[in-house]
């Protein structure tokens, strides 16, 4: 039963709107859980002003002042968490340039003879076929071949490492311990941050 002022309780049978949803929080998907552990926790708690809606203004604008720090807190924390496992998360990033060239040169040397003699009575000499008295016909193809080639190319290589886990200098339940040792219970901070918003009864 309120004394002084109503309680989060009486707000909340008589479908007050709090607001709770334009102050800057780290992941949207947690605003929901975060508003309902703010109300349970002051659940019974008598608000602090002489109106309901004047502690929703100062409500909603002490978590504007208070959660960017937070923010950065939650998201500090879950990178920690993320990383439970490993003790080292490494990225490299790499560029290579690669030029080829390749020459080739191919020789190559031909030379044909051909004679041809219709008069049977001719004596045909076959140390020099040039030098044929009786032949009706004497041919000589020399051919004599050179071809070179060059060809090149360019190969441009980009790529990227990431290297995680645990590189054995520490065993994991020491990652462990060192994030369990520096976890914070950040939900319990902003919401002992809020208390000010509330009747001081002792």
């Amino acid at each position: 039963m309120s004394k002084y002022t109503i309680t989060i309780k009486n707000l909340i049978d008589n479908h007050f709107d709090f607001g709770l949803q334009d102050y800057p929080i780290w992941n949207e998907t947690y605003r929901n859980t975060l508003n309902q552990k703010i109300l349970n926790h002051y659940y019974e708690n008598e608000i602090g002003f002489e109106t309901a809606n004047l502690f929703k203004f100062y409500l909603n604008n002490k978590l504007n002042e208070i959660m960017p720090y937070y923010n950065n807190l939650y998201n500090a924390q879950e990178k920690a968490l993320s990383n439970i496992l490993g003790n080292i998360d490494l990225y490299e990033e790499a560029n290579r340039l690669n030029n080829n060239e390749v020459n080739t040169t191919s020789n190559s040397k031909s030379d044909s003879k051909n004679l041809f003699q219709d008069t049977p009575q001719g004596k045909i000499n076959f140390a020099k076929l040039e030098n044929q008295q009786w032949a009706t016909n004497y041919t000589n193809n020399v051919n004599d071949i050179n071809d070179s080639s060059n060809s090149s190319g360019t190969n441009n290589e980009n790529y990227t490492r990431h290297v995680w886990g645990n590189d054995g200098k520490k065993y994991n339940i020491d990652v462990l311990k060192d994030i369990r040792n520096n976890i914070y219970n950040i939900d319990l901070m902003i919401i002992n941050d809020l208390q000010e918003l509330f009747m001081q009864i002792f």
